[in-house]
């Protein structure tokens, strides 16, 4: 049976090291470059955490091949993910005292940090990445396109630089323009993908009634607009969503990169396509696939396990009339000493491509 370690790096053993947890929550989000963790501890594990240490959240399954030598074989371990702690709270209004710690991911440094920086030359998207990346510690293998057997899939970017600000918003404007996301992986490096990403049929699906009872469906208004203009290279690109009867207008300033038509006009519709807020939040049993699905893959090597953000999975969910294809844009892990459990946040694919 799969079960959820926790795990510190012991900087003087240069290993990790497993402590005792009460609760664990897990965020990821398409809209979020940072993982969030919260995990719950007793008082007698507070030594072993500090701020910006390393935590790991893990599952563990006889059924992982990977990693199985640090748990003597019984088990191989896949991280869910690896976030650097940034707050630790004592809870001491609680009976139990127990110990909050919050972390996020480690591209936290590069959103976090404001510098001044150009780089020259032309280089591609993924070098510019690793570039900025590799100021706080990044390697080259660390930051990787996917799917990794294709090599750099990414165009020249003709003028990169910042000044007194994080390199960041820029960066994601660039892989928006050339139909990019740049996502953290579970281990903490980056990934640059395509949007909606198939799941090879390891078995990830949504039905209701099956793996899901009662699937909420919400619909937010507050941060969109009528129309939508985007400007850039001396051209224009707008977007009309009718479905938002009114005289809103967004205007996007992208006066620093050289785009064409097609991108200006892609940028107007996915901006539009991601602000009309139409969610479905499905709660499932586990975090990914169950230990039967696992032990069927053969073999869990460079293969899906978890439910993960920019998947393309089939949903059916009759209450909602949906029956199609949907984007995972957002997953939420909890975990405490009884069960496991995730929120499955899913939209139009077509709000990403």
């Amino acid at each position: 049976m799969s079960e959820v370690a926790v795990a510190i790096w012991n900087s003087k053993a240069k290993k990790y090291v497993d402590i005792s947890w009460k609760r664990v929550t897990v965020r990821k989000s398409l809209d979020e470059i940072c993982h969030f963790a919260e995990v719950e501890i007793p008082e007698s594990e507070r030594s072993l955490v500090h701020k910006h240490g390393i935590m790991q959240i893990r599952v563990l399954s006889p059924y992982i091949t990977e990693n199985r030598d640090s748990y003597s074989g019984r088990y191989g371990y896949h991280p869910v993910t690896t976030v650097y702690i940034d707050e630790i709270d004592s809870e001491t209004e609680k009976a139990s005292h127990g110990i909050v710690v919050v972390g996020r991911s480690k591209a936290r440094d590069i959103i976090d940090s404001k510098w001044s920086g150009t780089l020259l030359g032309q280089p591609t998207l993924l070098e510019v990445l690793r570039s900025v990346a590799g100021e706080f510690g990044f390697t080259n293998s660390d930051v990787i396109c996917i799917p990794t057997n294709q090599g750099d899939l990414t165009s020249p970017v003709f003028s990169f630089s910042w000044e007194n600000e994080s390199p960041w918003a820029k960066l994601l404007t660039i892989a928006d323009a050339q139909g990019f996301i740049i996502t953290s992986s579970q281990s903490g490096g980056l990934y640059i993908e395509r949007p909606a990403r198939g799941c090879c049929g390891w078995g990830f699906a949504i039905e209701e009634g099956v793996n899901v009872r009662h699937p909420r469906r919400s619909e937010s208004g507050s941060e969109q607009f009528h129309e939508y203009i985007v400007n850039g290279s001396g051209n224009q690109g707008k977007a009309i969503d009718n479905t938002c009867p009114n005289k809103r207008k967004l205007t996007i300033n992208l006066t620093e990169f050289i785009t064409d038509q097609e991108q200006l006009n892609r940028r107007a519709k996915t901006e539009m396509l991601r602000r009309r807020e139409d969610k479905i939040t499905c709660t499932l049993s586990g975090w990914g696939l169950t230990d039967e699905q696992i032990k069927k893959l053969n073999g869990t090597y460079h293969k899906e396990i978890f439910w993960e953000v920019n998947l393309l999975i089939p949903v059916k969910l009759p209450s909602c009339g949906v029956n199609a294809n949907m984007l995972i844009s957002q997953v939420e892990y909890t975990a405490d000493t009884k069960s496991l459990t995730c929120d499955v946040t899913l939209v139009k694919p077509e709000a990403y491509r």
